[in-house]
């Protein structure tokens, strides 16, 4: 269970795993192996079967800070010589690939905004985005600037550290990092407004007031669904808003639309610097190449089609709902 919230996954077995531990379930044999994403903990996997290997690819991508990690995953695959790949396609698409942003770009980008402005730059990116956290936490190093960012992404943060591979900074100690607090029952910021779980944090923790007065030394994150805190924030016009998330804007976001008119009302510039979590058309062509599966099943996109122009040399199956495929 969860300190913020209870999950329950019923009476399965659960193993923990890393590269280079297998998993043995019944009659196959499961290699992990880690690839690069927009979140931590992504993986593909290898299964092993005596009818030979089917190749997982998961979410992953070649042009984020850790693409070695995806390449470990391409050269693990390459070697077992598999029958099967399955491959996502999120990013695969009739119309022409907009522009593909990797970290050190939005670094640069994001740091341009907030090196020319003397007013408030709030920033909006997945929370579980960690290397997203990681460039904005050093673009507001750079420029001496307070990161003010939501508890429950302090709450992650703070517990994920714990792994080192992350490189996590500690939020409770760095000096850069401060905690929002959102107004909550009492409308006083009483400790017993808050959860159990949020109230350590509450100690390093600022509330509108504090953004409002120092907009000139805070790089403010914000949630798309928080934007109603601009009301209480009231920034000053000519401030900057970098949208650092994919487009189009999911269904958990608010609308386009929507965004818009906030930004508008409060004469907020806007921005789009991102990078996604997944592989573009080019990489994925130099994925497959190299895996060199025989059959190729796409899943995780809208135009599974597109695969069998895309991959000539290759049996692609388009899966079907229902539809087994043997491994031969």
């Amino acid at each position: 269970m969860a300190e913020s919230g209870r999950i329950e996954f019923g009476e399965h077995k659960f193993r923990t795993f890393r590269t280079g531990k297998r998993v043995r379930v019944g009659g196959l044999n499961i290699e992990p192996v880690h690839v690069d994403h927009s979140v931590p903990g992504a993986y593909g996997f290898i299964v092993h079967s005596s009818a030979g290997s089917l190749v997982y690819t998961g979410d992953l991508r070649l042009h984020g800070p850790m693409a070695h990690m995806t390449s470990d995953f391409a050269e693990k695959a390459e070697r077992c010589s598999p029958a099967v790949m399955v491959s996502e396609g999120t990013r695969i698409s009739p119309k022409e690939e907009a522009l593909i942003h990797s970290e050190s770009r939005v670094k640069s980008e994001g740091n341009a905004v907030v090196a020319n402005t003397s007013k408030l730059v709030v920033v909006a990116f997945y929370s579980r985005d960690v290397d997203r956290f990681k460039t904005f936490h050093e673009i507001a190093k750079i420029n001496e600037r307070k990161f003010v960012i939501p508890i429950k992404l302090a709450h992650l943060l703070y517990k994920l550290k714990t792994d080192p591979k992350l490189k996590i900074p500690d939020v409770m100690k760095d000096e850069t990092i401060l905690f929002y607090k959102k107004r909550k029952k009492s409308g006083e910021f009483a400790e017993s407004d808050y959860y159990v779980w949020e109230r350590p944090f509450l100690e390093k923790a600022v509330n509108y007031e504090y953004v409002h007065q120092n907009q000139s030394k805070v790089l403010f994150n914000l949630d798309l669904v928080g934007f109603a805190e601009l009301i209480d924030i009231k920034p000053s016009v000519g401030g900057h808003f970098i949208h650092s998330m994919s487009e189009p804007f999911s269904e958990e976001d608010v609308s386009s639309e929507v965004m818009q008119n906030w930004l508008e009302h409060y004469g907020l510039h806007f921005h789009q610097i991102h990078a996604s979590g997944h592989c573009p058309k080019r990489d994925l062509l130099h994925m497959v190449n190299t895996i060199k599966p025989r059959r190729l099943i796409p899943v995780h996109t809208e135009h599974p089609q597109l695969f069998k122009e895309l991959f000539k040399n290759v049996d692609v199956k388009l899966a079907e709902r229902g539809k087994t495929f043997e491994i031969t």
